[in-house]
């Protein structure tokens, strides 16, 4: 089980670094309450100066290469063995393992650990940034809605002359990047160890809640009419499929 366990840490720790994908859009999300055009009249020029153009580049450009070397940095210093509590193996057996790093043992499983995670934030960065760009236009107006759905005429006043002012203006176009600070990533990188070590207890109502559940069916388990469903759907030659 140990060796099992182990041997999946080289994986975790090139998978744990990466930017975290956006949530599939839900229903709720397809069907939004329309929004009064007044008001999104209003919300457009704050939603403007809150993600001007450019934004995103320089998120996921310049400023996230500063700040994913340190969060990297920081994940790698994390015991193995607080990974495999927070990925659901059970403390009392996660304990009995050395306290070794995910750098300790990258350094002997994959010694170009560092340059290919250096390559990654490197390459990635500057990528993500110009792909985001191409959206800032549907940002800029998904936020503007939200805004006409959450505040009134009077309101939006308010905060378009706020916007204006040079506090306004100032704290309005750096809003976005405040996600990507260094002192607020520090603060939250600090975190990390606790979250770790705080993963089973946080899971533990999931888990026991999953448990009362049916096990997922194998293949082998499905019924001849769902075989044909599920192959239909993937478009798999049936005489490839696993039985």
């Amino acid at each position: 089980m140990k060796r099992a366990m182990l041997m999946a840490v080289p994986l975790l720790a090139l998978a744990a670094p990466a930017p975290a994908q956006p949530a599939p859009m839900t229903a709720a999300t397809e069907q939004s309450a329309p929004v009064d055009p007044v008001l999104l009249a209003k919300a457009r020029p704050v939603a403007a100066i809150i993600l001007p153009d450019g934004t995103m580049a320089r998120m996921m450009g310049p400023m996230m290469q500063k700040v994913m070397g340190p969060m990297m940095e920081g994940f790698t210093r994390m015991p193995v063995r607080d990974l495999l509590k927070a990925g659901g193996m059970n403390p009392a057996e996660a304990d009995t393992l050395k306290p070794a790093t995910i750098q300790q043992i990258m350094e002997i499983v994959d010694p170009s650990y560092q340059k290919r995670m250096n390559i990654l934030v490197n390459g990635m960065g500057p990528a993500l940034g110009r792909f985001m760009s191409r959206f800032e236009p549907d940002m800029r107006e998904g936020m503007a809605e939200a805004f006409a759905s959450r505040y009134d005429a009077a309101e939006l006043d308010q905060i378009s002359a706020f916007m204006k002012t040079p506090a306004g203006a100032k704290f309005g176009s750096g809003f976005m990047e405040l996600a990507a600070d260094p002192h607020y990533i520090g603060k939250m990188q600090a975190m990390m160890p606790a979250l770790m070590q705080a993963m089973p207890e946080i899971m533990k109502d999931s888990q026991a809640q999953m448990a009362a559940l049916p096990k997922p069916r194998a293949y082998k388990d499905l019924t001849p009419a769902e075989r044909k469903r599920l192959e239909a759907l993937l478009g798999a030659d049936p005489k490839k499929v696993t039985k």
